[in-house]
């Protein structure tokens, strides 16, 4: 699940949810190449969100300030609040 608003008003701009246990990533990570800077980005897993993550779709979500990304695994659980364009590491993440 991921919803994005812009950074100056926070109103929503979009939601999505995306099948990484039995779907394909493409979607996924075409969708996150679409946001642009300075938006606010709200991520929630369940179940499993990490079978399908590759390489390039980690990287752009650390590139959101995520640092559990890279280690997020099989059925594991994760929140995140980041934003495109962000210099640091997020501090909204678990």
């Amino acid at each position: 699940n991921i919803s994005f608003s812009p950074g100056k008003t926070g109103e929503p701009l979009d939601t999505k949810f995306f099948d990484m246990w039995g779907g394909d990533v493409a979607p996924f990570i075409e969708f996150l190449k679409s946001i642009q800077d300075g938006t606010i980005v709200l991520m929630g897993t369940y179940d499993d969100g990490a079978t399908k993550l590759n390489e390039e779709a980690r990287k752009l979500i650390a590139e959101l300030g995520s640092t559990s990304i890279t280690n997020l695994g099989f059925r594991d659980n994760w929140v995140f609040c980041g934003g495109k364009g962000i210099k640091t590491k997020s501090p909204f993440e678990q």
